[in-house]
């Protein structure tokens, strides 16, 4: 009977103690929140004179062209963002320095004149590195393409395009210099950088 009992327990027991020993064997987790991490191909970074941008995206290898648009318009994409972006910013600190009473019909065209030559500028791009992945195991493939811009082209080709925009009445209230304008976007362009 003994014998039953200590069977029994050593039954209840042994499981418990190799699954501590498991525990005990299984690596450390590590500390880094993120894992391993690694930088994509064709990866780059805006810097003082340019707009940069990687783009990523997967498909069918079957369908390389495909999947090189869709990296291509992915890194137009974040740029574009990041030129919007900007250049709101320095329209919005550009009128408050003429006072909104100037008109925001003035300001929604300086608006449009700058998405339009965004928009012309990102279509214009060409791409400075392509890069593919190998074709995994569901036929797919990854392409890494990316897309870099000057920054001091693309404000002289806002501020000129501003300049014919606006009239010579709505130049006067606002106290509109080209040159100057072409200057502050410059160098609010210049401090734009990714993370800032």
């Amino acid at each position: 009977m003994k014998k039953k009992i200590l069977f029994g327990i050593m039954l209840v027991v042994i499981p418990f103690v190799v699954c501590d020993a498991k525990k005990k064997v299984e690596q450390p987790k590590p500390k880094n929140p993120f894992g391993e991490t690694f930088e994509a191909p064709c990866q780059v970074y805006d810097t003082d004179e340019e707009f940069a941008a990687t783009g990523i995206f997967e498909g069918t290898s079957s369908q390389k062209q495909e999947v090189q648009k869709g990296a291509v318009l992915a890194a137009q994409e974040l740029i574009r963002i990041k030129m919007k972006h900007s250049y709101n910013g320095m329209i919005s600190e550009y009128s408050s320095s003429y006072g909104k009473n100037a008109g925001n019909d003035i300001e929604r065209k300086m608006e449009a004149a700058g998405d339009r030559v965004i928009d012309q500028i990102i279509n214009d791009s060409k791409q400075s590195c392509v890069k593919w992945s190998e074709v995994d195991d569901k036929g797919h493939i990854t392409c890494y393409t990316s897309v870099i811009i000057s920054k001091k082209e693309t404000a002289q080709k806002i501020s000129q395009e501003v300049e014919e925009m606006l009239s010579q009445d709505e130049k006067d209230r606002i106290g509109f210099n080209e040159q100057e304008y072409r200057k502050q976007m410059e160098e609010r362009f210049k401090q734009y950088k990714e993370g800032k």
